[in-house]
């Protein structure tokens, strides 16, 4: 059963290398690797074409739009793939080798639409900095309160984009996916092991979180039609819950 794995690019060519090393390295061999060109310059071109050398699993597609959103560039991904599942995986995090061998057997056997993974967090140095061991399964109620889910720790059916895609959004845009699966009725659930590490950069982390509650704020108001006060107080909620999942 073919697996496409999608990752975006953007100037990232310091953790590239070690994102597709660990896709590369998955015991499910059966595995394409689609790697967006968002930046679509010559020296992504370059970096790129040299990366594409290391397998003749990787397929390079280039964001012919250049607009850096990593929720289009899955978009162009998941048109451009043949597999049967689809698996996210940004350019600077990386996977346990066992990862999509476990997914795959999870969701055959349980008939999961929607599978994602416990995740630690590390920082430029490397370092382990929280970890996170979200609930067994959600539904979108569960995901109105906290959305626990590491992008890059997600696989799931393609048919599940047959109606939906991720939205221009510069942050907040995976979350928005999982609302709305959950919510025409897709089977969303865990797998309790330590299979995905997610990187948290350090740099213009202030604009980055202004932006993750405006869109947070947007998803609840706008998409979900919340009230403006309710928006306000999910919104608040959202980011307590995940701090605490975090730290506490």
């Amino acid at each position: 059963m073919l697996v496409s794995i999608i990752i975006p690019y953007y100037d990232d060519e310091k953790n590239i290398k070690i994102s597709v090393k660990s896709a590369l390295n998955q015991t499910y061999n059966n595995t394409e690797i689609i790697i967006i060109d968002n930046e679509n310059s010559n020296r992504s071109n370059n970096i790129l074409k040299k990366l594409s050398k290391k397998s003749k699993k990787i397929k390079i597609v280039k964001n012919l739009t250049k607009l850096n959103y990593a929720g289009l560039g899955r978009n162009i991904g998941i048109k451009s793939s043949k597999g049967k599942f689809i698996a996210f995986l940004d350019s600077d995090d990386y996977w346990d080798k066992n990862k999509l061998k476990f997914q795959i057997a999870k969701c055959i056997k349980d008939k999961i639409d929607v599978l994602f993974t416990n995740f630690k967090a590390f920082n430029e140095k490397k370092k382990i900095i929280y970890s996170v061991k979200p609930p067994s399964s959600l539904n979108f109620n569960d995901l109105i309160k906290a959305c626990p889910v590491c992008c890059s720790s997600v696989i799931i059916l393609k048919k599940c984009f047959k109606k939906r895609l991720f939205k221009k959004l510069k942050t907040k845009e995976d979350y928005d996916l999982w609302l709305n699966l959950s919510k025409a009725g897709y089977k969303i659930q865990c797998l309790d092991r330590y299979l995905t590490y997610y990187k948290v950069r350090t740099n213009s982390l202030s604009s980055l979180h202004f932006n993750k509650f405006q869109n947070a704020f947007l998803i609840y108001y706008k998409s979900l039609k919340f009230s403006l006060i309710y928006s306000i107080f999910c919104v608040s909620r959202l980011y307590l819950n995940a701090f605490k999942k975090k730290y506490l």
